[in-house]
């Protein structure tokens, strides 16, 4: 991962923004589903009276010629809330070369 939007630790995001990460090589499409998983998290779970941390929904597209993955989510994401952005071991690149799994936390901002 090259670069991300919003950036590592960015706060006051709004809550129907997408997340966009670029890579430095070309992803093999096909290992992605799956592997991607937004939360939220931190000790709000537990202030919230939340079991289970949460996950949102999204969806997503890979742009090969621009090495972009960018995540939409189906609804605004909750005000006020830490989210994190992972993704997990077993995407791979086209060299077969598999990606380091990778976390982007951020938070959203108010109404």
């Amino acid at each position: 991962v090259i670069f991300s939007a919003p950036t590592q630790d960015e706060t006051e995001v709004l809550q129907e923004a997408s997340v966009r990460i670029q890579f430095s090589r070309d992803l093999d499409q096909s290992t992605l589903k799956g592997r991607i998983r937004v939360t939220y998290f931190g000790g709000e779970n537990v202030e919230r009276g939340e079991p289970v941390t949460p996950a949102a929904e999204l969806t997503f597209q890979y742009a090969g010629a621009s090495r972009v993955l960018e995540l939409k989510f189906t609804k605004p994401l909750e005000h006020l809330r830490a989210v994190k952005v992972e993704l997990l071991d077993g995407i791979m690149g086209t060299d077969g070369q598999a990606l380091a799994p990778w976390t982007l936390t951020y938070s959203t901002g108010g109404l």
